[in-house]
């Protein structure tokens, strides 16, 4: 347990869920997603699921998840509207840093659209790595989905994506809004483990798949381009069809030369508005 000035951090529990609920109620026009991962989170022992409270109140959330070596991720930081410009989700925030030096952590990441939270990120020093529009391709009937590689395939599907145009965009991370690990040959291989690899003809085109957040398929990250690419834009599409999905959905960094290959194969911005950013805080 730590507490800074009259704020105390403590371990989120069970009994905490409608306190959560109302705090979260109001974020994203009610469709937040911690009402939905709270059981998970709160019974997630390797990771620090925290609510901040003043005077015995709970007035905000935040959690810590080491997910790769050297590596943890910050996620779901919410301050209750009735206590907003008080500086308690920037206590919250530091807190979490100091916690992640003082257990050796080397960087800290995160994901966030919303633009209160850039500002608070970028004003403690986070710097931003990736640019992201998300692209939508409705679901199709009657084609092959993309071939699923071996992990052994792994070396030469990154000699591919390394040289790949746009490549360079991505700045040596796979953005994956569920935590941006480090883009190299070991992460690739990982991902064809889990089954989340798609690739095209004679391997000239990938997709990197990570956990959806929704009926759909998600995309991190494409490589690629031209016939090859847009065989696997199809047949994400058929998959999604296959397995009784409604949509894919493709996290791109603007002005990528994939962005051709989408619009050739029936995808459109699912949100042209609002980009979502990935950061990193050196620890």
């Amino acid at each position: 347990m730590e507490t800074t000035d009259e704020l105390t951090l403590r371990p989120v529990r069970p009994a905490d869920r409608e306190r959560i609920a109302e705090i979260t109620n109001d974020v994203w026009e009610g469709h937040d997603y911690i009402p939905r991962v709270f059981d998970r989170w709160v019974s997630d022992s390797g990771a620090e699921f925290q609510a901040a409270e003043l005077e015995g109140v709970v007035v905000g959330v935040q959690r810590l998840r080491p997910y790769a070596l050297g590596l943890i991720w910050y996620e779901g930081l919410r301050v209750a509207s009735t206590h907003h410009r008080r500086g308690i989700g920037r206590t919250m925030l530091n807190a979490g840093i100091e916690e992640a030096r003082a257990q050796g952590f080397r960087e800290m990441r995160l994901a966030t659209r919303d633009l209160p939270a850039v500002r608070l990120f970028e004003s403690a020093g986070f710097h931003r790595l990736v640019e992201m529009r998300w692209w939508r391709g409705l679901r199709v009937e009657g084609g092959e989905p993309a071939r699923i590689p071996d992990p052994a395939e792994a070396p030469r599907l990154w000699s591919m994506a390394a040289s790949s145009a746009g490549i360079d965009l991505y700045a040596g991370i796979c953005p994956d809004m569920n935590g941006a690990r480090d883009l190299n040959v070991e992460e690739l291989e990982r991902l064809a483990r889990r089954g989340l690899v798609r690739v095209g003809p004679g391997g000239r085109a990938l997709a990197l798949l990570r956990e959806p957040w929704g009926q759909n398929i998600a995309v991190s990250l494409l490589a690629g381009s031209g016939g090859a690419l847009r065989e696997v834009l199809m047949g994400l599409r058929f998959e999604a069809d296959a397995d009784g999905l409604k949509h894919v959905t493709v996290n791109l960094p603007p002005g990528h030369p994939a962005e051709e290959d989408l619009e050739a194969t029936g995808y459109d911005f699912a949100d042209a508005e609002r980009s979502a950013y990935v950061y990193s805080l050196k620890l």
